[in-house]
């Protein structure tokens, strides 16, 4: 062997072990509103396809609206809105990354979670944006020009050639060569409801991507084996976690499932299901920053790689010919690589500690 062709193998023999190791993120969005023709890539995929309800948004998505239309991601305790004809990427979102591109139109974006400030970012052709405090900002980008307006916080700005701090009712229009300020205008686009504190919060944490749905579809309860429990109301006869949906193949998880409920978001994602008094209840757990997780389920049937399985994004082998939704009890064992503490915030916890030893067994669907 050639001693150059050496050492490039023993340099990626050593590297290999930590790009393996490398965890995927933990922070995932979903598509939560999606109004005439919005189209979602992921996968950094060219060819995009109708956006639908609860469609994961993460790494290289990119959301493109057509004339009328109206599309909204939220991930977390954060929301963005895109206007219609516009264009937007999320090129990196994980625990310290929440980066956007605006490559044209208008975006409105809200940030509540403090955490997530430290790596927002929003950028133009002509512009970069980021939040000093939780707030709400708005941002169009036009061929010769990009204009930001703060409703609310506070934001930093760079482009022009300088750079500014715009307060609330204040905007910045960025051309080429310049920055100037002036008074906010606002439209029809920038009538949003608030992101409104829920009772769900006294029991999941806003990192939790979806958390906002559950008090609209279901009610509370708190379980001396489970803890807080979630109970979805007006089910369809015969319903069971994981049941009405579709699955689709996202990298680098593998398969992903994607609920058709409007809440079916965080319960299908985080946390795990138990029948209590013979009703499905989803116990979130305690943990103060959750990993999101595929689809919490096991499967059964067939060998691993060996089931054909066809969704959106292609066809692709599949770990088995059926499922059951995970109970409290059960232990998530991820088809893909992470690392230790990755593994631990998958896991199932209730004030620190599973199930209580004597608590009725998990009855399967």
């Amino acid at each position: 062997m050639r001693p150059l062709l050496l050492k490039t193998f023993i340099a990626l023999a050593l590297t290999a072990p930590g790009l393996a190791l490398a965890d995927p993120p933990a922070l995932v969005g979903r598509i939560s509103l999606a109004e005439g023709q919005v189209a979602l890539a992921t996968d950094g995929n060219q060819d995009a396809g109708q956006a639908l309800l609860n469609w994961p948004v993460t790494n290289d998505s990119r959301i493109v609206t057509e004339r009328g239309a109206l599309a909204e991601f939220r991930v977390g305790a954060a929301a963005v809105r895109l206007a219609a004809d516009s264009e937007l990427e999320v090129t990196r979102l994980d625990d310290d990354n929440f980066r956007l591109r605006l490559n044209y139109g208008s975006a409105a974006v809200r940030i509540v979670d403090p955490e997530m400030l430290r790596g927002f970012e929003l950028r133009t052709d002509l512009a970069r944006v980021t939040l000093t405090q939780p707030g709400w900002l708005r941002v169009d980008a036009r061929r010769d020009m990009s204009v930001v307006g703060v409703l609310a916080g506070r934001a930093e700005v760079e482009g022009g050639g300088s750079s500014t701090t715009i307060e609330p009712g204040r905007r910045a229009e960025i051309g080429v060569d310049d920055l100037h300020l002036g008074a906010l205008r606002r439209d029809a686009f920038d009538n949003w409801p608030q992101l409104a504190d829920t009772p769900a919060l006294r029991y999941v944490s806003q990192s939790v991507t979806g958390y906002e749905e559950l008090d609209r579809y279901g009610n509370w309860r708190v379980d001396p084996d489970y803890g807080a429990l979630w109970q979805p109301r007006e089910l369809p006869s015969g319903w069971a976690p994981y049941r009405y949906g579709r699955w689709t193949f996202l990298q680098p998880w593998g398969w992903t499932w994607v609920d058709d409920a409007p809440w079916g978001y965080a319960p299908s994602h985080y946390g795990r299901w138990v029948l209590v008094g013979q009703r499905w209840s989803w116990a979130p757990g305690r943990m103060a920053r959750p990993a999101w997780s595929p689809a919490l389920v096991g499967w059964v049937g067939g060998a691993l790689g060996q089931v054909p399985f066809a969704a959106r994004g292609g066809r692709h082998s599949g770990p088995g010919v059926g499922w059951f939704p995970l109970s409290p009890r059960d232990t998530y064992a991820p088809a893909y690589r992470v690392s230790p503490e990755h593994r631990r915030r998958l896991d199932w916890r209730h004030d620190g500690a599973g199930p209580r030893r004597g608590a009725p067994p998990q009855e399967r669907a």
